[in-house]
């Protein structure tokens, strides 16, 4: 025997399974997506030798040098600016292109903090330190955080159109 139920489902928790189900559509056609804290992080996937990609990143090498004299200049000040760095973090066949804030340089290797969220790499945490050999910079900002001012983010562009997609 077959019974049907009527179920009313207070406005509350009817908000709750849309957006439930909303998270699970958008997530589900575009990437990952990771909450942390206040947070939230979208995953984008890139084609692998993606050449516009690799293109932001030879500018981003092209102009280091401007990154690493302001850090020698400003780098002691992080009331009023942050200096970061985007690399290649590896697991096995997993890469992940994430975010460092950067301490310090010598000798072709910048130290520093590990500030972003990996997805599918689990041998690196939020806060770990790292070093990253200069020739592995991928992009890189300087942020004034006083006038609310950035230079460098070669690549924010196009990996937000990433996003849209």
């Amino acid at each position: 025997m077959c019974r049907l139920v009527n179920v009313r489902m207070s406005g509350v928790m009817m908000k709750s399974c849309l957006m439930l189900l909303f998270i699970l559509v958008y997530t589900t056609a575009h990437g990952q997506t990771k909450v942390s804290g206040s947070k939230t992080y979208q995953s984008v996937s890139l084609v692998k030798d993606d050449s516009s990609f690799l293109a932001l990143k030879d500018t981003a090498q092209a102009h280091l040098q401007i990154f690493i004299d302001n850090l020698n200049k400003h780098g002691r000040d992080t009331a009023n600016y942050r200096f970061i760095v985007k690399s290649d973090f590896v697991e096995g066949d997993e890469h992940e292109h994430m975010w460092t804030l950067i301490l310090g340089y010598n000798r072709d290797e910048f130290k520093g903090v590990f500030i972003d969220s990996a997805f599918t790499i689990k041998n690196i945490k939020t806060g770990d330190k790292v070093t990253i050999n200069r020739k592995n910079i991928e992009d890189w900002s300087i942020d004034n955080l006083v006038t609310g001012t950035h230079i460098g983010y070669y690549s924010e562009m196009y990996i937000k159109s990433k996003e849209d997609n």
